[in-house]
């Protein structure tokens, strides 16, 4: 079953679009990624195939390219809601 979470990342647009070019290619698992501006930082709604796929991603590629970017991870990876997916549809027509 997917899985998804909404996460609020620390970081402005700048720091962001470093990160997202760090990080060339999609990730394995995952299945849609969205980013906005909100309260200060980047709201971020993703849907992965597993947890384990994006906790994978988090550690290995993910938390690096967040530090190199300038963002504080001094406290860990963002905290994050998630949840398990229970319909996902692609837009029709």
């Amino acid at each position: 079953m997917a899985w998804g979470f909404i996460q609020e990342l620390p970081a402005g647009r700048e720091q962001y679009d470093e990160v997202d070019r760090q990080i060339a290619q999609d990730p394995q698992g995952l299945i849609v990624h969205t980013a906005s501006e909100h309260g200060g930082g980047m709201r971020i709604i993703d849907v992965w195939e597993s947890e384990d796929a994006y906790r994978t991603f988090e550690r290995e590629q993910l938390f690096p390219a967040l530090q190199a970017a300038g963002v504080d991870t001094s406290g860990g990876p963002p905290p994050l809601e998630g949840f398990e997916v229970h319909n996902m549809r692609p837009r029709r027509g």
